[in-house]
């Protein structure tokens, strides 16, 4: 319960830093990050110990959510916060070994995931935000 406690916590936090970061940086520029950033956390649990399955399977899952960033930044902000919530399922996948058994620590499923779906949720809604305010311009 701690873990997801704490995950909302920081999960907040990033939405605040995010937004005192508004003045310097877009939020697309933030979210890209962020999601770049996450795409590869388990492949880094997944080098210790674990089957080169394992590792493969992280790799392309990574690189997914590498690919969905970039082409979100390029063409469609929302796919962004799309693949920070795809990579909360993929937190979800991994708790207690559910359908991925990478070696990792028990408290990191639950923590990254309620960051992830507060925040990529919270993109999501800027970017539609942004977009029909975009519309009702042209």
């Amino acid at each position: 319960m701690i873990e997801t406690i704490s995950g909302a916590i920081v999960g907040v936090l990033i939405i605040f830093i995010s937004q005192a970061l508004s003045k310097h940086f877009t939020s697309k520029l933030v979210a890209v990050t962020i999601l770049v950033a996450i795409a590869f956390i388990y492949v880094g649990f997944s080098l210790k110990d674990n089957p080169v399955e394992l590792i493969i399977l992280e790799v392309l899952v990574a690189l997914i959510l590498y690919f969905m960033a970039i082409v979100g930044y390029k063409r469609n902000n929302s796919l962004i916060a799309i693949g920070i919530i795809l990579h909360g399922i993929w937190d979800i996948i991994h708790h207690n070994a559910f359908l991925i058994n990478t070696d990792v620590p028990a408290y990191w499923p639950s923590f990254c995931m309620t960051i992830d779906i507060i925040d990529g949720i919270y993109f999501l809604v800027i970017f539609q935000k942004q977009k029909r305010t975009k519309q009702a311009l042209a």
